[in-house]
């Protein structure tokens, strides 16, 4: 995951992970004299790190990154156990799921997003225990269903209409599934019939006392998002199995008392500052690829150990008084930053110290800038490679039907429709591997004409933004306040405005009828 300008011995896998070599080697005398911070980047460069975050077992699965217990997976992300998936994000615990995002417990799901104990789904978003269905939003516990809105327990639906068996099965026979202009077709009409209808203002499940949205079995939950079984959390996203947290992304596993950290979890408890550390990691301040270990100040790369500052250990005692001293040295002996930002201790590490550039984190993808202002404000900027791909198929000459698709297709180098026209990251250029066909095959689905990256972007573009606002209900008595839905049931306001206020993932400005969790309740149960 590190370019190869930047300035780290980085080591594969196996061999960071071997006996053959100890972080405790690198290891120095914490300097009271010079700035933490200044100290810290220098022994960022020494010592070396993993080219890859991964974590348990793992088979045929080398293009993967940020994961644990993978099998036949390929670029996937930040996920925990999975088989046979295949370019997606947060795909945990699902087996042959391929173009999703946050697809939990699912199995054989096709560019989903936020959908939970999922079977058979294809062009589906924010939908739970469904099974063999495409183009639903907002669906629970349905099976044969097409182009479907808020339904609840229903089979053989297609757009909100109820059809029997037979007739079902008639109708979508004659839809021609396969193919990629019918599919493009049918989901400009799904999304201008879901606007027919209304959206709950927070989308949670089992949870109780939150703010911020995608929250399942939780409970005291603040302004986060995507979190799942979390106790006591604040400002976190991503985060699953975990309790007192606060600014934490990613993971979790059974973690407690976490704040300021990233890509942390199973089993880990009182981090603050920390960075890729897990595995009973406990007790750690400001340290990067420990694990387990406790008892770390100012760390990189340990592993099994205790005691440690700046990688040389000391016993508990003199251990316990220099943390102290760094403490109150760290708020006199301030790090200065080329913007002259100054960072005390209880600050997460500089920008500066960053490994990545702006646009390789996730921070491109949920708060995009541009180049400009990405060096106005003195962030890492990393400039796109140049390509210069073979292209021998361009993506308009792929055929329309997956059933025309000839298998000599693995061996073509497909241009991608953006061309690198876009701000998604676009390779320009992708192939349809043996599994991608097979799988494609299997589900009946056409081929994509996108390179992944522009297909994540393009998920991500259908996902509400990390960012909530002040609203009030929408439901204006029997109908919506704009008039366009009439309510099924009758509200516990009765026929005045209901007077619920929340705070919501859709901004004033979107057209999405905005109904608060009671009144949505009322409508879809």
């Amino acid at each position: 995951m590190y370019a190869s300008e930047k300035p780290y011995k980085v080591y594969c896998y196996e061999c960071w992970w071997s006996d053959k070599w100890s972080a405790l080697d690198y290891g120095r005398d914490y300097d009271f004299n010079r700035p933490f911070f200044e100290q810290f980047a220098e022994l960022l460069k020494t010592v070396p790190r993993p080219g890859v975050i991964k974590q348990g077992n793992h088979v045929e699965s080398e293009y993967t990154n940020r994961v644990t217990n993978m099998r036949h997976c390929y670029l996937v992300y930040g996920t925990a156990i999975a088989e046979y998936c295949r370019y997606g994000v947060w795909l945990n615990s699902s087996k042959e799921c391929m173009d999703g995002y946050n697809v939990q417990k699912s199995e054989r799901c096709y560019e989903c997003i936020d959908c939970f104990q999922c079977y058979g789904l294809a062009f589906s978003e924010e939908c739970n225990n469904s099974v063999d269905s495409w183009f639903l939003l907002n669906c629970n516990n349905c099976q044969n269903c097409f182009g479907c809105v808020n339904l609840r327990n229903k089979s053989y639906c297609i757009f909100n209409k109820q059809y029997t068996k037979e007739e079902y099965q008639k109708i979508i026979a004659g839809y021609q599934l396969g193919s990629a202009i019918f599919v493009e077709g049918m989901r400009s009409r799904f999304n201008d019939f879901k606007k027919r209808f209304i959206v709950p203002a927070i989308v949670t499940h089992h949870s109780i006392n939150m703010s911020g949205n995608w929250i399942e079995n939780s409970k005291n939950i603040f302004r986060s998002f995507t979190i799942a079984n979390v106790e006591e959390g604040r400002y976190s996203y991503a985060v699953f199995d975990a309790k007192d947290i606060m600014d934490y992304t990613f993971w979790g596993a059974t973690a407690e008392l976490v704040f300021e950290a990233v890509n942390c979890g199973i089993q880990a408890s009182d981090l603050q500052f920390v960075n890729e550390c897990w595995n009973q990691a406990i007790g750690m301040r400001y340290s990067m690829n420990c694990h387990s270990s406790h008892n770390l100040f100012g760390c990189i790369g340990v592993k099994n150990s205790e005691y440690c500052i700046l990688n040389k250990q000391y016993p508990k005692a003199e251990y316990e008084q220099i943390i102290e001293k760094i403490r109150g040295q760290m708020d006199k002996t301030l790090y200065v930053d080329k913007k002259g930002r100054k960072y005390v201790y209880g600050d997460f590490f500089p920008l500066e110290l960053s490994p990545f550039a702006y646009n390789e984190t996730l921070a491109q993808e949920y708060f995009p800038i541009h180049r400009e202002t990405a060096l106005k404000m003195d962030y890492p900027w990393k400039e796109l490679d140049d390509r210069n791909y073979q292209i021998t198929l361009d993506a308009a000459a792929l055929p329309d039907n997956i059933n025309e698709v000839h298998d000599s297709v693995v061996n073509e180098i497909v241009s991608c429709d953006h061309a690198g026209k876009c701000n998604q990251q676009c390779t320009t250029a992708f192939r349809i591997t043996e599994e991608d066909l097979r799988m494609y095959r299997a589900a009946k689905l056409p081929l994509p004409r996108l390179c992944p990256n522009c297909r994540h972007y393009e998920r991500l573009a259908k996902r509400n933004p990390l960012k909530l606002w002040h609203r009030i209900c929408q439901c204006g008595g029997s109908i919506s306040e704009n008039g366009s839905y009439k309510n099924l049931s009758e509200h516990f306001h009765t026929n005045s405005h209901c007077p619920n206020e929340f705070e919501t993932s859709y901004a004033p400005d979107r057209p999405e009828i905005i109904y608060c969790e009671q009144c949505y309740n009322a409508e879809v149960v």
